[in-house]
């Protein structure tokens, strides 16, 4: 039986494992409190996707007699439930969803897609760095790979097993809600395909990768507007590497 300190361990690591914030440069911007408030008429929500900040954003649309229609968003994502929460409030309230900056991960595969339209900077970065359901891509950062080092191999191997049975659900529970949204499911996992894998090694510290306005709309997402174009995702940002990656065409959508 392993002890309770191997356990916290176990569990403290596989919730560091799903945080899905992997962003460095991002994330280090972003540990202070998600602000949430409202700016000349439009809901703003500034900080990782947390779910007291979710509760908060529904507070205090909810208290306004004229409600926003406008929620702007920048985040370098968070956990899968609490995008997928937002993504699904935003839907059911018709909000648009305005990105500025940038808005990775979580935001990426489940908020953006989730406004009725989008509106998004001539810079703003719409960024993917992986889908939920594929473990197979999984790496830790330094300090969640310590700990998963202190473990022994039995410790190790249920860690694994308990992430793979996590993903699938996971995986699961993404196609089901990007499904509904009318969007592919491999938007979230399509620059992991091999075909790109040599796209991605000639830029070795891209933090992941975006689409074009034609490919966001093969993938599902339309309705996108450009201030002041053409969209150029990342122009602004020196310290962050995101890649473009081409949609197939003729590819057949992953439902």
């Amino acid at each position: 039986m392993r002890s309770l300190t191997s356990l916290t361990l176990h569990h403290s690591l596989l919730a560091l494992v799903y945080s899905f914030v992997a962003l460095s440069s991002a994330a280090a911007a972003e540990k202070e409190t998600t602000q949430v408030f409202l700016s000349n008429g439009q809901l703003e929500y500034v900080g990782l996707l947390d779910e007291a900040a979710n509760q908060r954003l529904f507070a205090l649309y909810d208290s306004l007699p004229i409600k926003p229609t406008v929620l702007s968003i920048r985040s370098p994502g968070g956990e899968v439930y609490t995008g997928m929460q937002l993504g699904n409030w935003v839907r059911e309230h018709k909000l648009d969803v305005q990105v500025l900056e940038f808005c990775f991960s979580s935001c990426a595969n489940y908020v953006f897609p989730a406004g009725i339209h989008k509106i998004v900077s001539n810079f703003a970065v719409i960024g993917y760095h992986g889908g939920s359901g594929d473990p197979k891509h999984l790496a830790f950062d330094e300090a969640t790979q310590k700990m998963y080092d202190a473990m022994s191999p039995v410790e190790q191997k249920a860690l694994m097993d308990d992430i793979h049975k996590t993903s699938l659900a996971d995986g699961q529970r993404e196609a089901h809600y990007l499904q509904q949204l009318g969007v592919r499911t491999d938007i979230s996992s399509l620059g992991q395909a091999e075909q790109y894998a040599s796209l991605l090694k000639q830029n070795p510290d891209t933090a992941g990768w975006t689409y074009t306005l034609e490919d966001f709309a093969l993938l599902g997402v339309r309705d996108i507007t450009v201030i002041n174009p053409p969209w150029k995702p990342g122009a602004a940002m020196k310290r962050m590497v995101v890649v473009t990656i081409q949609v197939e065409q003729q590819a057949t959508p992953k439902q």
